[in-house]
């Protein structure tokens, strides 16, 4: 057994010696690019998002009106309506970072009020590349989350 650790060793030792620059391997990025937010419309029985990049993840649940909180301070974040959805897209944000500087890319209202069946929407996160908006409907309709492109719609019928 320690014959066969030696020689692993040996084997991972010459292999990270390597002596020239061009046998080094550049290491790929394998870490989703962020989504920036750049629009939010409300429209009867959708809301949609406009993105820099289409968001790698997108999670649209309903959830108990008392459930709904800012991500960061635990607020209760209060709407219009009798049923609930959150929609979670992941890597995203709102606000872009140019050194030290933060740049917004979506600087629309934080709270879109809508005609039915969507009554209101609330941006409740936008922490650690998750971006969060709360949706309040009329009722408990279904969910349909569709892309094209960089926009993402969340139709409730």
């Amino acid at each position: 057994m320690r014959r066969v650790a030696l020689a692993f060793a040996v084997v991972a030792l010459a292999a990270a010696c390597g002596s020239s620059k061009s046998s080094r391997q550049t290491t790929t990025r394998t870490t989703p690019e962020t989504a920036y937010l750049t629009d939010v419309r409300v429209t009867g029985d959708a809301v949609t998002f406009a993105f820099k990049s289409a968001p790698s993840q997108v999670k649209a649940t309903f959830q108990p009106k008392s459930q709904l909180a800012e991500c960061g301070s635990g607020r209760p974040v209060r709407l219009k309506g009798a049923a609930f959805a959150v929609v979670h897209f992941q890597p995203a944000a709102s606000a872009e970072f140019e050194g030290e500087k933060v740049v917004p890319t979506y600087t629309g209202p934080k709270r879109i009020s809508g005609p039915g069946p969507v009554l209101e929407i609330a941006k409740f996160c936008d922490f650690e590349a998750d971006l969060g908006w709360a949706v309040g409907v009329a009722k408990n309709l279904t969910i349909h989350v569709s892309r094209a492109g960089s926009t993402v719609t969340v139709r409730f019928d």
